[in-house]
């Protein structure tokens, strides 16, 4: 009986913790709607881990010195547009070593920035990171359109990216909505 009761108290507990976050939610979309300077801000990304390996083609080729310094400097900038400029030149698979390449990506998707997050989801698409459809998933509930936007633009044409697709017929965003009907569009004329 006794554990009975300490089930329920551990239950009870849960339930007053919940109620508590949810609260606190409540209060903030409340403070934020009262104060147009203050803004809910949802980073669906935080808890994603980045694995970017290197693929058969990548051993054959040399990490370039210059090149990954320049790109390990821009990822480190104050300056948000150096940070996407360096997710940019990521996207396009340079010749660098993957642990940095996994390093700064990891890094990207946690920025205070939304189009960093957003340049983030699209190079690590590109570089075909591992889970990056899970990514992908998890950015599509991003509180930022930006975000949001980068992730549509990365799905692909398989099944799991047109159930996606489908899904974000339904955001509240009408820039979403349109780039996914016109996404969902092109892949039904192939």
């Amino acid at each position: 009986m006794l554990q009975f009761q300490n089930a329920k108290i551990g239950v009870l507990i849960l339930l007053m913790i919940f109620s508590w976050a949810v609260m606190r939610i409540h209060t903030a979309r409340a403070d934020s709607i009262g104060n147009s300077d203050t803004k809910l801000v949802f980073n669906s990304l935080e808890s994603f881990q980045v694995s970017c390996f290197a693929d058969d083609s990548d051993d054959q080729r040399q990490p370039d010195l210059a090149f990954t310094e320049k790109i390990v400097s821009l990822a480190a900038s104050s300056n948000p547009e150096q940070r996407i400029s360096a997710l940019s030149q990521l996207a396009e698979k340079g010749p660098i070593d993957a642990g940095v390449v996994q390093k700064i990506l990891q890094k990207a998707i946690l920025d205070k920035d939304s189009n960093v997050r957003g340049q983030a989801v699209y190079a690590i698409a590109q570089q075909m990171c591992a889970d990056f459809p899970i990514l992908l998933e998890q950015a599509l509930n991003d509180s930022e359109l930006s975000v949001r936007l980068m992730a549509i633009d990365s799905l692909g044409i398989d099944e799991k990216s047109v159930n996606l697709l489908e899904q974000a017929l339904n955001d509240d965003e009408q820039a979403v909505r349109e780039l996914a009907a016109m996404k969902l569009e092109s892949y039904k004329s192939h």
